[in-house]
């Protein structure tokens, strides 16, 4: 007899259910599984993707780690370094979506105020925790990078639950006097995670997670280069469930690891193709991120005959990491993200990977609440006018799907790629 998604759905609200989730040995179950290959993945490195998520919410939920929070660019090396779980609130808001649970979560949030106009990733995060589905940490480590929601969010937190809260002040500017300030943080900062971890920092250990996230640099620059062909398998919508790595793994074992194999398997695919695949009619450039939710948007698209070739946060963005100047290496990679600073510099990056991936026109999903973002799309529109680029911006909202219109969405798709023809 089967059991609906529905059905499953109302369960997970049940207290029972609830304390399922938060009892690691059902997440050490659940990693049994993908290494016996009982859930099946299109890739190796998907699965090990999902063996490395299970296993950080195993010990994020054991209880017999020091488990912290991190907003999204937070210097993960320092925490790999230390052997710190990693609970992102962002990624999990994003699993939350994909599974179909949010509105539980998204009204609890809004429920205690946490309205609407504030980012769904962190109204959602907010639900979580609330609802005690989400573990509580011994801190809360944020960013000043790009996004003002995660930050607030996590101070509103830290003051309420009366635990620390560990802030990286990221300059906007980009030079010597902001790489030592920036330095001087982390040197703080490790200071702060050892005080409340009661961990020893080895020195070892820091250089070892800088070199990871050197060899994860080299092995996404690879992935990068290998979807130029036409023969790549990798599409859109598998590419960003890497994401996961990129919010948390940088500084981690597994992650060069698994961007090492997913090339691999990417080389050996395109080496087994004996004829050309028929080029899609259109190749788009997509911008900030898709909707996590059940959605048709990147197949409609497939659909019509056009392929999203290259997202903009797959984007390598950061030079080579010098395991002998840790610091300085995590201090130069956070400095350096495209869309932070002065808008030109992102500007500058889209033209290239336009360039670079050969599109025919570039689609932005402006997510509802991420204010960096929806305040520059005129800038980013006449830039790329004079460029000779189409430019189309959805309106929607990565986590939140009430607002969510198919139809609508893919009308304006309609008329996107008859603007291209």
């Amino acid at each position: 007899m089967g059991i609906s998604f529905e059905r499953v759905k109302k369960n997970m609200a049940r207290k029972r259910v609830r304390q399922l989730l938060r009892w690691a040995p059902i997440y050490t179950l659940g990693r049994l599984m993908v290494q016996k290959g009982l859930i099946k993945f299109p890739y190796r490195s998907t699965a090990m993707t999902v063996d490395y998520a299970l296993e950080q919410f195993r010990k994020t939920y054991s209880h017999r780690y020091p488990s912290v929070w991190t907003s999204a660019f937070y210097p993960t090396e320092l925490l790999h370094a230390l052997d710190i779980p990693i609970f992102s609130p962002e990624v999990a808001s994003a699993v939350i979506a994909g599974m179909g649970f949010q509105r539980e979560f998204l009204q609890e949030g809004e429920s205690k105020w946490w309205g609407r106009d504030n980012c769904a990733f962190h109204r959602c995060a907010m639900g979580g925790i609330q609802l005690d589905y989400f573990p509580r940490p011994l801190a809360y480590c944020a960013s000043s990078h790009l996004c003002d929601g995660g930050y607030l969010l996590f101070a509103n937190l830290a003051r309420k639950e009366k635990l620390p809260y560990l802030l990286m002040d990221v300059p906007r500017q980009n030079d010597e006097k902001a790489l030592k300030y920036v330095v001087s943080q982390l040197q703080l900062m490790l200071g702060s995670l050892q005080d409340i971890s009661g961990r020893k920092l080895d020195p070892d250990r820091l250089e070892e997670a800088v070199h990871n996230a050197e060899r994860a640099r080299q092995a996404m620059s690879k992935v990068n280069l290998l979807r130029l062909d036409l023969a790549s398998p990798l599409r859109s919508a598998e590419a960003f469930g890497f994401l996961f790595l990129y919010f948390t793994g940088l500084g981690s074992r597994e992650m060069p690891e698994i961007y090492e194999t997913l090339a691999g398997e990417l080389e050996e695919n395109i080496g087994n193709v004996t004829a050309p695949e028929k080029p899609p009619r259109y190749r788009l450039l997509w911008l900030h991120l898709k909707p996590f939710y059940r959605n048709d948007l990147l197949n409609y698209l497939e659909e019509k005959g056009a392929r999203i070739i290259f997202e903009e946060f797959n984007h390598v963005y950061w030079g080579a990491m010098d395991k002998n100047k840790p610091l300085e290496s995590i201090a130069e990679r956070m400095l350096s993200h495209f869309i932070y600073g002065d808008i030109t510099h992102r500007l500058q990056v889209i033209r290239e990977l336009a360039e670079k991936y050969e599109v025919d026109g570039v689609i932005h999903f402006s997510h509802w609440g991420c204010h960096q973002n929806s305040g520059s799309l005129r800038i980013m529109r006449d830039f790329l006018r004079k460029e000779g680029l189409p430019f189309l911006s959805l309106d929607g909202d990565c986590i939140d799907d009430r607002n969510y219109a198919a139809g609508q969405l893919q009308t304006r798709l309609d008329g996107f790629l008859e603007m291209l023809s």
